[in-house]
């Protein structure tokens, strides 16, 4: 399939905020880099992490007609999936506007969670949304390293961290990035 990249970036540039478009951008280069180096297509690729957070910045009001208009679980407008709706919505989003296929549709869906079991543009799309960052950390740092090395090893090292700083506010990962991290953990 052909994309229509610049008429995608242009509908981004327009609905997204200065600095989600920029984290968008990057995170799609890291995608075409991450694809290229795991031999997956690099258009698609790029694609599927430029819209990734095409519905990150939605208000409350929109989330909950996308959630009503496509039956998703209302468990998603809770406060604590607040950092995650974006994800399961956006899925319809760029499936309605652009009408991409299941696996772009479900790389947008997973990037922010996970699932067991992913493809690989899944995991392309979640750990370039993680390591495409200008700041420099160190846990960042080793999450780019072992993203070129196995992707599964960077996905398990990001999960243990999220799981800790979830725990540290009281709160739980979402039982899909709880069963992804479990497989990948008892995989070693």
């Amino acid at each position: 399939m052909k994309y229509e990249i610049e008429s995608i970036k242009k509908d981004l540039k327009e609905s997204l905020s200065e600095f989600r478009y920029e984290h968008s951008i990057k995170v799609a280069n890291e995608a075409k880099k991450l694809a290229k180096h795991y031999h997956y297509d690099e258009e698609k690729a790029y694609v599927a992490a430029l819209v990734h957070d095409i519905a990150k910045e939605f208000s409350d009001e929109e989330n909950k007609l996308w959630i009503e208009k496509y039956h998703v679980s209302s468990e998603y407008l809770l406060p604590e999936f607040k950092n995650i709706v974006h994800a399961e919505i956006g899925a319809f989003v760029v499936k309605e506007k652009y009408h991409f296929d299941d696996e772009i549709c479900n790389a947008v869906r997973y990037h922010a969670i996970g699932k067991f079991p992913m493809s690989l543009l899944d995991k392309i799309i979640f750990v370039a949304d993680k390591i495409a960052r200008d700041i420099k950390n160190p846990i960042i740092e080793k999450e780019k390293v072992l993203a070129y090395q196995d992707l599964d090893k960077a996905l398990a090292l990001y999960l243990i961290m999220q799981k800790e700083k979830l725990e540290k506010k009281g709160l739980k990962m979402h039982p899909n990035s709880i069963e992804l991290l479990k497989v990948l953990t008892s995989a070693k």
